[in-house]
């Protein structure tokens, strides 16, 4: 197999600004001239966004549990072979996995990948404590390659200065870089994480000024390099995706908005490859279902911030009901499930009529 250039950026927990400065440093990668395909650990749906905003590229998802380990390699060669480099965020704190286990852990997923790892440490109030930090996450799984570290919220540059020294003469690592606190440049969240790229205004001017601020501290010609000493993975022995494609054999519908968004790309690509034509379609368009579907795949998303434009488009609802009494057949799964039921209630308590496919209320 060729050989992938690649990084994974972990946290010692959530919240220590992985998505900013994962998103941040793909985007300055991309400023440079490089192809840069990311990826993300586990499933997750909203992060992938502000990854494809600032690559040009579809994220992909690196879930163990969901792919094993062999179907998780082949699924990371194919998105990353034509890429000059792979970027990989992880989830949680670098070892937290299923339970108290490491099993679908970022740690996991980079030693079944064999890729070098950036571990990010919030460094606020800290000085000479965040090599113990470290220390400990190098000596927690030995097997883990920990390559360099990355300091958030650094206070100014003489607080940047103890860390790494204490960091580098304990730990024996790199200190790749240094972001300082910067409020404005953090992602916005809301209810169950962080504010999906297609609801998010002023996008555009947001990455920029997450991509300019990491220019300052990170060593980026460091970070390339650290990516390009990696071994090549072994070819994966069980394929999931055929070698060619098939012949066009159904239409099938697929709602993609602002509402409904929530896919994994490579099932996607799967379907296509077995020979599904994915048909766009959607509720809050003010139109009806394409003519000529053998079904309809309705993932998930938030439906209930849209309610009323929803509950506008009756012709959607009417052409859809005809749809199923006909046996056209439908797959709908979290806020997609939400729309076939009758009713669907606002954070106000307020209920807005659903496709009424379903007889129950959300």
């Amino acid at each position: 197999m060729p050989s992938i250039p690649r990084l994974l950026i972990a946290g010692t927990n959530s919240g220590v600004g992985k998505t900013t400065l994962s998103t941040a440093i793909m985007a300055s990668l991309n400023k440079r001239g490089l192809n840069v395909q990311p990826f993300k650990v586990g499933p997750d749906y909203i992060d992938p966004g502000y990854h494809n905003a600032v690559t040009g590229r579809m994220c992909r998802n690196l879930d163990w549990w969901m792919l094993g380990e062999e179907t998780l390699r082949e699924l990371f060669i194919r998105a990353a072979v034509d890429a000059d480099i792979s970027i990989i965020e992880g989830v949680m704190g670098l070892y937290d996995g299923i339970g108290a286990t490491a099993n679908s852990s970022s740690a996991h997923v980079a030693k079944i990948l064999a890729t070098p790892v950036i571990l990010v440490l919030d460094a606020r109030s800290m000085a000479r404590s965040a090599a113990a930090v470290v220390l400990g996450y190098q000596q927690m799984d030995p097997a883990v390659d920990i390559c360099g570290v990355i300091l958030n919220r650094v206070s100014n540059l003489r607080h940047y200065r103890i860390l790494k020294e204490a960091i580098e003469s304990n730990c024996r690592l790199p200190v790749v870089g240094y972001v300082y606190r910067q409020p404005d440049i953090q992602l916005p969240e809301r209810h169950l994480g962080l504010l999906p790229t297609t609801e998010k205004s002023r996008l555009p001017e947001h990455l920029t000024a997450m991509q300019q601020a990491v220019e300052e501290g990170i060593d980026f010609a460091r970070l390339i390099a650290l990516a390009g000493e990696t071994v090549s993975l072994p070819k994966p022995g069980r394929r999931l995706f055929p070698d060619m494609p098939g012949e066009r054999r159904v239409r099938l519908g697929l709602v993609q908005d602002r509402g409904f968004n929530f896919y994994y790309q490579d099932a996607l690509d799967l379907l296509t490859a077995l020979g599904a034509e994915l048909v766009p379609c959607s509720p809050l368009s003010g139109k009806g279902l394409p003519a000529d579907l053998h079904g309809l795949y309705i993932g998930g998303g938030f439906p209930e911030m849209f309610l009323e434009e929803l509950s506008h488009n009756t012709l959607f609802q009417k052409d859809l009901k005809a749809a199923v009494a006909s046996g056209m057949p439908v797959y709908a799964e979290c806020g997609g499930l939400m729309y076939l039921t009758t009713s669907i209630a606002d954070f106000n308590n307020r209920r807005y009529p659903a496709a009424g496919l379903i007889d129950g209320c959300c």
